[in-house]
């Protein structure tokens, strides 16, 4: 039986675990995914899949509700059950509130039986008295630092914006291999399963996505043709420009979503190479690049970056750099990670994003493109970084990336030759991205 219908079942109990996971150190994606491999039908997965992202972008809010009915210190675990009853009942209603509540108590029976009374009291009392006149840190649950940064660079509307976007479900976004399938044909299959979907109005090979789609029943995404990849994150490829038959090589390649786009973007004539230092990571890359059907297109390094440019100066004609940052333009997405930085980290981000930038511009070739994005928008992690590695570079220079982007719209949010897309433009998410090029005289 689904929690749908009974209130208690495997979509809680699996929330329950995936949230336990996440505050025990794991990211938000792999705990789902984890859960995912488990026998729950396709509403289960989609309701803790909802609960999860819905406790953790809620989070402040929904500690600031259990508040006032605490005495003492309350075990992490009990927490997370009240969290997610509070969330089911203030933010869902697929689920009567009587049904929540038994559903939570009978939970807590097998995870803490002593505190089966206090979250019984608790949540018989809660849903009539939420909390009222709070900050906008606790009203859309970010930390105070978040908010305190956006209002002084955009002001208070803007920056409530900002955070209502961060809360909401984001969209699901297909990347079609246009050198292999129509968008139209996509969008037809997309249609046969009764999804909402349409094309994107900024990219020729996007889809929105507005309804359920399970993807491994899409037959374009079983034969490799479509990837789940944002908007603003495509641009990236957009950005770097990529051309057949040339030397190519993306750092720090994470899951591999941008070398895909670059094979798709030269359909698999471009001799790329994607580094990456984590063995994890690459095993998936290896496995979304099998998918695809380019296995045999790219050569896959398992190394720091900073070591790989030191053995190979000058060998590339296009590098991409989509630097690891604080993820603070994609929060809508990554509901974990307000929570797991200080804005104390932004420095020692911005280190380690300027050696790796150095060592993106010490593999380009003379004439060479480089482009350097990030999904934050703080200046600590883009504009400050650029222009501090450009100081001991003095042969390569900007090169206005709006001359490279698909839309005439996105001229509207580029500034001295950078894209900067603050979370929600576009209806995308939060980027950075800049181009620079290496002088054909010997760069240093």
């Amino acid at each position: 039986m689904t929690e749908s219908a009974q209130g208690a079942g495997p979509a809680r109990l699996e929330a329950w675990n995936v949230l336990e996971r996440v505050r025990h150190g794991a990211g938000v994606s792999e705990a789902l995914s984890e859960a995912g491999k488990r026998s729950l039908s396709p509403a289960d997965r989609a309701l803790m899949t909802q609960i999860v992202h819905g406790v953790l972008r809620n989070q402040r809010y929904l500690d600031a509700w259990l508040e006032p009915f605490l005495r003492g210190e309350l075990d992490p675990s009990v927490r997370d059950i009240l969290r997610m009853a509070l969330f089911q009942i203030g933010f869902l209603d697929r689920v009567p509130t009587y049904a929540v509540v038994n559903a939570a108590v009978e939970q807590t029976k097998t995870v803490a039986p002593r505190a089966t009374g206090m979250v019984n009291a608790i949540l018989r009392r809660a849903p009539s008295q939420k909390p009222k006149n709070v900050s906008l840190g606790v009203e859309f649950s970010h930390p105070d630092w978040i908010v305190r940064r956006w209002q002084a660079r955009y002001g208070l509307e803007r920056t409530r914006h900002m955070l209502w976007v961060d809360n909401q479900v984001p969209p699901l976004t297909l990347r079609v291999n246009l050198g292999r399938i129509a968008r139209e044909t996509v969008l037809a299959q997309l249609q046969a399963q009764g999804v909402r979907a349409e094309a994107s109005r900024y990219l020729p090979e996007a889809i929105r996505v507005s309804g359920p789609l399970w993807l491994e029943d899409l037959p374009a995404f079983q034969e490799g043709n479509v990837t789940v990849q944002d908007e603003s994150a495509m641009l990236v490829t957009w950005a770097l420009d990529p051309k057949p038959h040339e030397r190519i090589v993306d750092l720090t390649a994470g899951l591999g979503g941008k070398t895909g786009h670059i094979l798709e973007k030269t359909q698999g004539e471009a001799e790329v190479t994607a580094v990456d230092l984590a063995q994890n990571r690459l095993s998936l890359l290896r496995e979304n690049i099998m998918r695809l059907g380019y296995a045999h297109h790219v050569s896959i390094v398992g190394q720091d970056s900073r070591i790989f440019s030191l053995e190979h100066p000058k060998q590339f004609d296009r590098v991409l750099l989509d630097a690891p940052c604080s993820n603070l333009g994609v929060l809508r997405r990554r509901s974990d990670a307000r929570w797991r930085k200080q804005e104390k980290d932004l420095g020692g981000l911005a280190t380690t994003q300027k050696a790796l930038l150095d060592a993106a511009v010490r593999l380009l070739r003379p004439g060479g493109v480089l482009v350097y994005s990030t999904c934050s928008v703080e200046p600590e992690e883009t504009t400050d970084v650029v222009r501090k590695v450009l100081e001991s570079h003095p042969t390569v220079h900007i090169e206005p990336v709006q001359d490279f982007l698909p839309a005439p719209a996105f001229q509207d949010f580029t500034q001295e030759g950078f894209l900067t897309l603050l979370p929600g433009d576009l209806g995308m998410d939060g980027f950075f991205i800049a181009r620079l090029r290496a002088d054909v005289r010997e760069a240093e």
